[in-house]
């Protein structure tokens, strides 16, 4: 990894008229490419973003998230190219957009196959109450028939609450650090090497 991070996620005071605070997150960069993954040679509006950039912004974010942010990432003054700047940070609202959309479809398709087993199981409940009007209740069969289908049925309904409460928690933080990277401030400022 040829970037490095020069300082922490730190706050500064924002405008009177912001009710939040302002986080930064610095990066050094040797040039653009630090960006960019190494094994990809296309150009960058086709370039994919780096894996190691990524889980690093991602980290520093992390360790105090709230409020807004700022990604700052210092360039060499002689390397910098304001045309350059602006495709890298279309890309990276562009990367952080289509996660976020990822993330939703995750989240969309955990909650339906939830909902699903919420109605299998309360279908394999009520047919047990059903049986119980095609065969006495003191019939073996019946007896038998019931001891399968109530914990069928509650474990249907039980895993399909979990999947519709529980599960999409961890892809909806993941949705929401996304946002906030889509909507993030990049701004580039030149290095003066000394």
């Amino acid at each position: 990894m040829r970037f490095k991070l020069i300082a922490e996620v730190r706050g500064t005071m924002g405008e009177i008229k912001e009710p939040e605070e302002l986080r930064e997150i610095t990066i050094t960069l040797d040039t653009y490419d630090d960006i960019f993954s190494d094994f990809d040679p296309r150009p960058y509006p086709e370039r994919e973003l780096s894996e190691d950039f990524l889980k690093e912004i991602q980290r520093r974010y992390m360790e105090n998230k709230k409020g807004r942010f700022e990604v700052h990432f210092t360039v060499p003054s002689t390397d910098r190219d304001v045309k350059e700047e602006a495709l890298i940070k279309k890309r990276l609202r562009e990367h952080f957009a289509f996660m976020m959309k990822e993330e939703e479809d995750i989240i969309r398709k955990t909650k339906q196959r939830g909902y699903v087993y919420i109605l299998i199981g309360a279908a394999v409940l009520l047919s047990d109450v059903f049986a119980v009007f095609w065969l006495l209740e003191s019939n073996i069969i019946y007896k038998i028939i019931s001891i399968l289908l109530v914990p069928a049925g509650w474990y249907g309904m039980y895993t399909g609450l979990e999947k519709v409460i529980d599960e999409p928690f961890n892809a909806v933080d993941r949705k929401i650090i996304y946002e906030k990277f889509e909507k993030a401030n990049y701004v580039f400022m030149s290095e003066e090497l000394e």
